[in-house]
């Protein structure tokens, strides 16, 4: 039995197809179905001899695992804070625009 909890998955909202470093995307251009990505986190009951008796509510322990297709990583606390960072900014700079 898996320790992670998945918070986050593109399955219903699939990215677009990549078409190559020289086609600009478009709302329009095909969905890739096949494509997955998923984040998950390790639940605050979870202890390394096991599950235990703490309340499933608490703050989870500071690992993000990314999956990308079938490939998985682990990030750590600082490594998510600083794409946290680069995510944000690259939100705040595109504004609105679709």
């Amino acid at each position: 039995m898996s320790i992670w909890s998945t918070i986050f998955d593109l399955e219903d909202d699939p990215p677009y197809v990549y078409q190559g470093s020289h086609v600009l995307p478009s709302e329009d251009d095909p969905r890739d179905e096949g494509w997955s990505l998923q984040l998950a986190e390790v639940p605050s009951h979870i202890t390394r001899e096991g599950r235990d008796d703490q309340p499933e509510d608490g703050a989870p322990w500071p690992w993000l695992r990314l999956s990308l297709h079938a490939e998985d990583t682990v990030l750590g606390r600082g490594q998510v804070a600083e794409l946290h960072r680069v995510l944000t900014g690259w939100l705040e700079q595109t504004g609105g625009q679709t």
